[in-house]
């Protein structure tokens, strides 16, 4: 029994040790709370937009994943402009900001029990005079006359924090 014991002890410690503490954002002035690793750091930016960034990969790490959140209030959203409309203005629009663009994905889903798109794309920024490549997740939604547009950023061929980037997304809830 205490062979037992202590075998369920070395199997379940690692489990235990390896999980990771989280926060909850809420912010009255934003219409949205999500959850977040409190290895993650957040910032409220320019026009309401909240950034999520991921902590560093090691000493040669230049480039830290995020997720930013914005949302938009129109009246026209969710009543007269509907998500699946807009998807193809939204995928030109892209094509003609990013160099090198390439459309992986097109999925529609529910996002707090509204039509929502994933669109998965990469394409080539120049960031800090660099020409780099990077794999992009955005989730659009109307809700409540809002447009919420959740977007992460990696680079492309990097997936360390993809799991954590879907956890998070997945815990935003609107307001």
């Amino acid at each position: 029994m205490t062979r037992t014991f202590y075998l369920l002890l070395i199997l379940v410690l690692p489990c235990v040790s390896n999980a990771q503490s989280w926060k909850i954002f809420a912010d009255t002035g934003i219409a949205f709370t999500a959850k977040y690793p409190a290895s993650w750091v957040n910032k409220i930016k320019e026009e309401k937009r909240v950034f999520f960034t991921s902590p560093s990969d090691g000493e040669k790490d230049d480039f830290r994943e995020n997720i930013n959140i914005s949302v938009k209030t129109n009246a026209a959203y969710g009543t007269e402009l509907k998500i699946k409309e807009v998807v193809s203005t939204v995928i030109e629009s892209l094509k003609k900001s990013i160099d090198n663009f390439n459309l992986q994905a097109e999925n529609y889903f529910k996002w707090n029990n509204a039509d929502a798109v994933e669109l998965i794309y990469g394409g080539t920024y120049d960031i800090n005079g660099t020409s780099t490549e990077v794999r992009i997740t955005q989730w659009f939604c109307f809700w409540n006359t809002k447009l919420y547009t959740a977007t992460y950023t990696a680079l492309k061929g990097v997936n360390t924090h993809d799991e954590t980037a879907k956890k998070i997304l997945k815990s935003i809830l609107f307001k």
